[in-house]
């Protein structure tokens, strides 16, 4: 089989669209409009014992319209681009506007603003890792012979692996323009590639335990060998063969890198200027003051070369850039769209999301904690009794409070070693308590997503155990 066949949309092609409607939008009674249009292909193949389980191949071509009527908004989307279709969004677009709120803070940036302090000139796909021919060029072939290749490493890794789930290959490839009627063009083309596994091993009771493993990256010559992510997710369910639970206790805890960014994701929203406004973060009354140890910089980086959540621009055209949200411990600041930026009187951060289906929102790029000093093996070797965690499941997190708690699995430490794995128990915690409590930073951030931790030790937390 070769590839899918690209999107059907050229840059020209979206940017007329993307005109066409916004001139109807104005003919129909529109103050000011915006239009993102979307030309994506996607591919995905899941394997099951050698052999294809589920293959999806689909090219997707969408137009998102908003437009602005004395400061009322109404947003509309479709994907049908036949040309009267699109004078039929429009005038649906108006009639809700007309239908809607008038909000003195609605409204979209000039060319002028959103260029306003960054760099203009040095950010391109090519130097933002944003595209990859060879991707593109990935024969569909290839990409069912490394699932099946994938499988077969995590399966041949221990004869205890009885099974794999949700073993599978995906690409994306897509381009997108956005156009206002302030004279605002931007256009971006990326690509993406994924892998991902879950081993399954038998501990010869009956009882199974799993490990999973995965990453997303821009170019296919980033992803990693097959055969150390299928080992790698082998290894971690033939490691929890045995596990039990522990006396509930306050212990140290060290996070493996994947628990630290599942924690990231949902410390993140504590950080939304909206949240914020609305008075339902934790951090609403911490705007420059210690929330954490001097060890933690947390920095969101729409900018990061070759990251999954890179882009030159955010869903309303403003230059992306680096922000320091934590900075040696210290709140340093929140994010925000343009609409709460101006209701909250500042300018927007270039955080907006957006999609040709979606209103703006607020968002993240690629968020991370810059990596420490310590490797992984000297916070473990530096832990006399303690609790590593390297997996969660179900979890409890209030943004208003910050309190945090999630079902465990790991390993109980004694004198800096793993003495044995462990299930069956709850950690809790507050997220502010957990920021002041980091005691080590590892120096192993690594980039499998959009959110990336390093292992970090917290200096105690509450193991509920039996």
């Amino acid at each position: 089989m070769s590839t899918t066949a690209t999107p059907a949309l050229s840059r020209d092609q979206l940017e007329a669209l993307a005109a066409r409607v916004l001139d109807a939008a104005r003919r129909m009674g529109a103050d000011h409009a915006d239009s993102v249009v979307e030309s994506s292909r996607n591919f995905s193949v899941q394997v099951n014992d050698g052999t294809i389980e589920t293959l999806k191949q689909s090219v997707t071509h969408g137009l998102g319209l908003r437009v602005f009527v004395n400061d009322a908004v109404g947003v509309v989307s479709t994907n049908d681009l036949r040309p009267d279709r699109l004078e039929e969004l429009a005038r649906r677009a108006v009639a809700l506007a007309r239908l809607s709120t008038p909000d003195p803070a609605n409204g979209m940036p000039t060319a002028t603003e959103a260029d306003t302090g960054a760099d203009l000139d040095r950010a391109t796909e090519a130097t933002l890792g944003l595209m990859d021919t060879a991707l593109l060029e990935w024969p569909t072939d290839a990409k069912i012979a490394l699932a099946i290749e994938l499988e077969r490493a995590a399966r041949g890794h221990d004869p205890r692996i009885t099974r794999c789930d949700h073993v599978g290959v995906g690409t994306w490839d897509g381009a997108w323009v956005l156009a206002s009627s302030h004279g605002l063009v931007r256009h971006e083309r990326g690509t993406m590639a994924s892998l991902g596994v879950v081993a399954l091993a038998d501990d010869g009771g009956g009882k199974q335990q799993s490990g999973s493993d995965g990453v997303r990256k821009r170019s296919l010559a980033e992803l990693p060998a097959v055969e150390v992510l299928g080992r790698r997710a082998a290894a971690r369910a033939v490691a929890r063969i045995g596990a039990r639970p522990v006396p509930t206790a306050r212990v140290p805890v060290i996070m493996h890198p994947d628990i630290g960014a599942a924690w990231l994701s949902e410390l993140s929203g504590a950080f939304s200027g909206e949240e914020v406004m609305k008075k339902s973060s934790w951090l609403t009354e911490r705007l420059g003051v210690p929330i954490a140890s001097p060890l933690v910089t947390l920095v969101d980086d729409g900018r990061l070369v070759g990251g999954v959540g890179t882009s030159r621009f955010d869903g309303e055209g403003f230059r992306t850039r680096r922000n320091v949200l934590i900075e040696r411990g210290r709140c340093a600041m929140f994010v925000y769209d343009h609409y709460h930026a101006r209701r909250c009187e500042t300018r927007s951060t270039a955080n907006a999301t957006r999609s040709y289906g979606s209103v703006p929102g607020i968002g993240f790029n690629n968020l991370y904690i810059e990596a420490g000093s310590s490797t992984p093996e000297a916070i473990l070797a530096g832990v006399e009794r303690g609790f590593y965690m390297d997996d969660q499941g179900s979890y409890g997190f209030n943004a208003v409070t910050g309190d945090y708690s999630f079902q465990a699995q790991g390993f109980w430490v004694e004198n800096g070693a793993k003495q044995f794995p462990v299930e069956g128990v709850t950690v809790a915690s507050t997220s502010l308590e957990m920021l002041r409590n980091v005691v080590a930073v590892g120096d192993d951030l690594v980039f499998d997503g959009s959110i990336a931790c390093p292992t970090l030790l917290i200096g105690e937390m509450t193991v509920s155990g039996k």
